[in-house]
């Protein structure tokens, strides 16, 4: 029922409405309840799920009928305001009701929200500063301080400051290193990031729910803006009412939290204010520079000492001068110099200054005999950090810079994979540097209706105009590639003279990538320069191969409307031989790649017709005339099938086909079975491990396998059993969360061209390798359904007609593709969301249920146009691009917005709103290419009300950082994580959908899955463990000595310092935050866990690159231990192998860098893994002196 309210005070926001309601519904126990009110109207309503609780409500509140007067009379009151109520006239809303029945069944079950929990201070005035040693005394310096008064209060997840009369300070709890507290009533916080600031407006200063809206600031002023990058502690003045109580209270919470009487002045070693020590800093790096007395890759780690608040700048420009006079003996005494590696480990080992630490780890002497430390190690384990730290043809050691808010900070030096302008400089690559643009934590800065951030996209352009100093050297905006773009993530460059004795610069690097002057659009320029930056691990040189590039005409439909072979080229066998030879083995025998070669871009794809070393481009390919022919750089290939797997968009469409329900439930359950089964047997868990190629660079499976002979549990050891727990959970919220689920009978592959013609209109050929039996056989002759992601029109998903070619036809030399007919009058992939053939995956079932399918018309959007200038493209032009692309970006928000009016919608994914989400989204898509975004007020309105697959789960944790546990409550589902603040809005509530996705959904309980199938409780005891599988080891090989020579172990000692200096540098680089690294758990299983249950879209880019990276640090260290970068095989590699394992078995690291990376413990699953593949080996060449399990 539904009850009307009017005199409602106008400016009470919906949240601020409810807050006023809440402790009459309280004194009548009404539970279930939902309250709505327009903006600055006065009135509103209330939905009851129970008519008599609205009927009780009424009887008690309702207006009264006044004789006196006549008409009626208020009888309920909010903020002093008479407000009438009475029955509404209308009906109430079908999806408000479904709500409150669905929180009701929720509530019921005991499935409740995380209770939200405050603590509140009244703030009398604050101050910004640092923490910094004078002696023995820790000491606290304000820089900046401000005499405000307002509230603190402690939050769920965030710290939350007021300040009277509109600014608010929001400090994510997990951000908070350690909160220092006096009995005088202050609090000093010390933070690991910079806070969230932000301007109120509305009326007044208001906690009562007064409607206002918030502005970003990047600073809070008054000097603020110079020193907020380098000052992260903020102190409080408190109230010292109910002071004692609120500590008590804190001391239950997750922080670090000490009482210590900390000494507020202005310490010796900060005479001088902050920003004047950081510029003089930037000053005597400059000089550095210009004199080459210092290294520029030591001068950027120095600035970083001091731009990312590790050090005092004070204390930094003291060890950039010790640096100075030590480079220069060594250079006089001919020793080897401190190097960057040196450097970056002292990084991660300076922690917070914090009461009880020895001071002197602060001091600059200190500091130095640390780097000494360091170098000493460095040089010692030399020969096994040169492979992971060398530049390769594939790979490049680049420095990274974070653009936020309110400051600037530097990383690296990280490798990355090379590009085309980083080949063609592979001296110069410490003058380029990859800047990304993000939030303070490292995440996007999203699209947020509440929030204004005019002045922080002011500021990214402010700064890619004007440009980064580092050391002297001013770097400016170059370009960016298409996946950059999306990521938010730019190249910048600084003046260079090239080997050749040229000066590079912007105009000079880019002129000789191509002719662009005729583009006049920015953001189609800006995307053809991109090509340049798209990131190519594999490159062969054709010249060398003696391979001739041509051109040929496209394939068009009759009336050449339509081009059929759009994006996609040929390449002759021979030149395919060629590529095979320059690619790792384990990349196999691909026929199809995906190419930049000059202007070109798109697919290769192998006919074997072509007799000669030839490649055929087209010119639907060529997107801009260039000479730089020498190189094909390859983006990727066809090296493996995809196996496939479901979404929430494809599920939709699917349903809205008439697929029948039991298919999904059947398909969903035999996964589920699957899952639950893996930690039943050991068999099963090490074929789960290898199918999910977890590790597969050292063979972890092996491992797995090896306890599973020997009847060993690996869940005795930790570090082996969170592995298993990690995988899998991550496949089972995948499973829930996104509908990821596998089609036995279906395969995502890269599409290609029928260049002979065989194929007929409607048909394709679909071919992919097994892959020793994982994967169901490719389909034979039949129908097939064909799509790709995203898929949001109900015409994205098209029926064609498997064929299968003659034996000797050329078309089966092709592997793991699908390949489209050239013939009709419009070509499929065009019908399949736009997609074309110019690297696009698609999506292949055939399973004989989904047979009788409909299909329905596909969407025929008409070509983009771009924005035209009317002019040459400047550089400042596509810099304002990137910017307006932060700032206007909504894809994700169109994809939500469709998920909900689909499942809204009787007709699903056919209603008119979804078609038009549909169109808009494409538009979305074509943004990055045409400049013109989607305009908000072409969005179809949509009510608050989501259906419950769209309802957070509960959140992961990491606990000691290698632990995973699934939390027992849900996070918040009203509020986001930028809105843990009593004064906003509740945005979203949830209704129990009757659709698909909705019973898919439920029919999965994680929680019960979790604790009963997955989680084990099981004690540890991983001596135990280990000296069992070193037994078992030495039980298959007789020659092998039981306890390692000591030279073995003292190299063992070098090579895990040289593997754990690796994996700490890849859990920094990896890390969506910049001062928060990533676990080892994650480094190892390479998949960056998101506690809110699924990844974000850079997480799940982070993770294929953090995947490629553990395979590389992994395979070098593996390849030492085995004695395989020896040419000739060293007979001892059993033996170091067996060395390296003692030794992993050992301790690691204490002190600060144990605190902030955990004890690490990877390094003896690699040696064991070693060890294992060792006897694997020696099994088989010497039978005689090892036996098998």
């Amino acid at each position: 029922m539904e009850v009307f309210l009017h005199h409602v005070p106008a400016d009470l926001n919906r949240h601020g409405f409810k807050r006023e309601l809440q402790p009459f519904m309280k004194t009548l126990r009404i539970q279930d309840f939902i309250c709505e009110k327009p903006r600055k109207k006065r009135f509103g309503t209330i939905t009851f799920l129970h008519v008599d609780d609205a009927e009780r409500f009424l009887q008690a509140h309702g207006e009264k009928p006044n004789p006196l007067l006549g008409g009626f009379k208020s009888n309920l009151k909010l903020m002093g305001v008479s407000v009438c109520c009475k029955s509404s006239r209308y009906p109430p809303k079908p999806f408000a009701l479904r709500t409150l029945e669905h929180e009701a069944q929720e509530r019921a079950k005991g499935h409740r929200e995380r209770p939200e929990e405050s603590v509140v201070f009244e703030m009398q005035q604050y101050s910004c500063g640092r923490c910094d040693f004078v002696g023995e005394q820790l000491t606290y310096n304000p820089e900046v301080q401000w005499s405000a008064r307002g509230t603190i209060k402690f939050k769920t997840r965030s710290m939350i400051v007021n300040v009277i009369p509109d600014c608010r300070i929001r400090i994510p709890l997990s951000t908070i290193v350690s909160l220092i507290y006096s009995t005088d009533g202050t609090l000093t916080v010390t933070l690991s990031d910079v806070p969230f600031f932000f301007k109120v407006i509305g009326t007044s200063y208001n906690p009562l729910g007064i409607e206002s809206s918030r502005v970003r600031l990047s600073n809070l002023g008054n000097g603020h803006d110079q020193i907020v990058g380098q000052c992260l502690v903020y102190q409080f003045k408190v109230s010292v009412v109910d002071f004692r109580a609120n500590i008590e209270k804190l001391k239950d919470w997750e922080i670090t939290i000490y009482r210590y009487n900390l000494t507020t002045a202005r310490p010796l070693l900060c005479s001088q204010a902050v920003s004047v020590e950081f510029h003089k800093l930037l000053s005597e790096l400059a000089e550095c520079t210009r004199n080459r007395s210092v290294p520029f890759g030591i001068l950027f780690q120095l600035q970083a000492l001091a731009q990312n608040a590790y050090l005092h700048p004070t204390t930094s420009s003291k060890l950039a001068e010790g640096l100075r006079k030590r480079f220069a003996e060594d250079k006089a005494a001919g020793r080897d110099p401190i190097t960057v590696d040196g450097m970056r480990k002292l990084c991660n080992m300076i922690g917070w200054p914090f009461p009880g630490d020895d001071p002197r780890v602060y001091e600059v002497d200190f500091l130095v005999a640390t780097l000494e430390e360091n170098h000493r190690e460095i040089q010692d384990g030399f020969a096994y950090r040169e492979g992971l730290h060398e530049n390769t043809v594939n790979m490049t050691k680049v420095h990274r810079v974070n653009v936020t808010p309110t400051r600037i900070t530097l990383h690296g030096p990280e490798m990355e994979p090379q590009n085309r302008i980083l080949r063609k400089f592979p001296n110069h690559h410490k003058y380029f540097i990859r800047v990304q643009f993000c939030d303070e934590n490292g995440e996007d800065l999203l699209f947020n209706a509440n929030v204004d951030y005019k002045d922080i996209f002011g500021r990214f352009k402010d700064i890619m105009t004007r440009g980064i100093q580092i050391a002297g050297r001013t770097y400016n905006f170059l370009g960016f590639s298409h996946s950059s773009l999306r990521s938010r993530a730019v190249w910048f460059s600084s003046p260079f003279v090239d080997d050749n004795g040229h000066m590079q610069t912007y105009f000079s690097i880019v002129s000789a990538i191509g002719k662009f002057s005729h583009i006049t659009s920015p953001a189609r320029c800006a995307a053809r320069i991109g090509q340049a930056f798209t990131e190519t691990p594999f490159m062969v040189p054709l010249e060398k191969h003696g391979v001739l590039v041509s051109t040929i005409p496209d394939l068009t439909s009759p009336d050449g409307s339509r081009v059929f072979s759009d994006g996609v080229g040929a390449i002759s066998r021979e030149v395919v031989a060629s590529i095979w030879a320059d690619i790792p083995l384990k990349r196999g025998n691909p026929t199809c790649f995906q190419i930049r070669l000059g202007g070109a871009k798109g697919m290769l794809a192998a006919d074997s017709r072509l007799r000669t070393a030839v490649i055929q481009i087209r010119p639907s390919m060529i997107k801009f005339d260039s000479e730089d022919m020498k190189n094909l750089e390859i983006c990727n290939m066809a090296s493996r099938p995809y196996p496939m797997v479901l979404n929430r968009q494809v599920i939709k469409i699917l349903e809205d086909m008439g697929a029948s329900k039991d298919w999904f439930f059947q398909m969903q359950n035999e996964e589920l079975t699957r899952l639950q089964s893996i930690t039943v047997s050991t068999d099963k868990t090490a074929r789960f491990l290898k199918d999910k190629s977890v590790a597969e660079c050292i063979g972890l499976y092996r491992l797995y396998r090896q306890c599973y002979w020997t009847r060993l549990n690996y869940k005795k050891d930790g570090f082996l059993r969170a592995i298993v727990e990690a995988v899998v959970l991550r496949e089972l919220r995948l499973l829930k969360h996104k509908a990821r689920i596998p089609v036995k009978k279906g395969m995502t592959l890269y599409g290609v061209i029928d260049e002979t013609g065989f194929l007929q209109e409607g048909e394709v050929y679909v071919t992919f390798d097994r892959m020793e039996g994982r994967y169901a056989a490719p389909p034979g002759p039949g129908h097939i359904l064909v799509t790709r992601s995203p898929a949001l029109h109900c015409g994205d998903i098209q029926r064609a007609q498997n064929v299968i070619p003659p034996e000797d036809h050329p078309l089966r030399y092709h592997r793991n593709c699908i390949v489209f007919s050239q013939k009709g009058s419009r070509d499929l992939p065009s019908k399949l969301s736009g997609g074309d053939l110019d690297g696009d995956l698609y999506h292949v079932i055939w399973d004989p249920e989904l047979e009788s399918v409909e299909t329905f018309a596909p969407a025929d959007y008409p070509r983009p146009t771009s924005i035209d200038i009317g002019r040459d493209v400047r550089v400042d032009d596509m810099a304002a691009f990137f910017v307006e692309f932060m700032r206007s970006d909504i894809l994700g928000m169109i994809a939500i917005r469709h998920m909900v009016m689909a499942d809204q919608a009787a007709s699903g994914t056919r209603d008119t709103s979804c078609r038009l989400l549909a169109g808009l989204h494409s538009k979305a898509v074509d943004f990055s290419k045409t400049g013109i975004p989607v305009n908000m007020e072409d969005m179809p309105r949509v009510n608050r009300y989501r259906p419950d697959f769209l309802a957070p789960g509960p959140q992961t944790r990491l606990y000691n950082k290698s632990k995973i546990g699934l939390e027992q409550h849900v996070s918040h589902a009203n509020y986001g994580d930028d809105d843990d603040d009593a004064d906003v809005e509740e945005p979203y509530r949830y209704y129990k959908s009757e659709k698909i996705l909705g019973k898919l959904y439920r029919a999965i309980d994680e929680q019960s899955i979790w604790r009963k199938h997955v989680l084990s409780e099981s004690e540890t005891d991983e001596e135990f463990f280990w000296n069992s599988v070193i037994d078992d080891c030495l039980r298959r090989c007789k020659s092998l000595p039981r306890t390692p020579r000591e030279e073995h172990l003292d190299e063992a000692k070098r090579i895990r310092a040289a593997y754990e200096d690796a994996i700490i540098s890849a859990m920094d680089t990896y890390s969506d935050h910049p001062t928060k690294p990533i676990s080892e758990l994650e480094v190892v299983i390479g998949s960056i866990i998101n506690r809110r249950g699924v990844q974000t879209r850079r997480q799940r880019d982070r993770s294929n690159k953090l995947h490629e990276e553990f395979d590389r640090i992994a395979t070098w260290i593996t390849s030492i231990m085995r004695r395989q970068e020896i040419e000739d095989p060293d007979p001892n590699g059993l033996e170091l192998s067996l060395a390296c394992l003692y030794h992993g078995i050992q301790g690691s690291d204490s002190g600060h860098r144990k605190e902030v990376y955990g004890e690490l413990k990877s390094f003896r699953v690699v040696a064991a893994c070693a060890l294992l593949a060792e006897l694997d080996h020696r099994d088989k060449a010497d039978p005689k002196n090892c036996f098998t399990m």
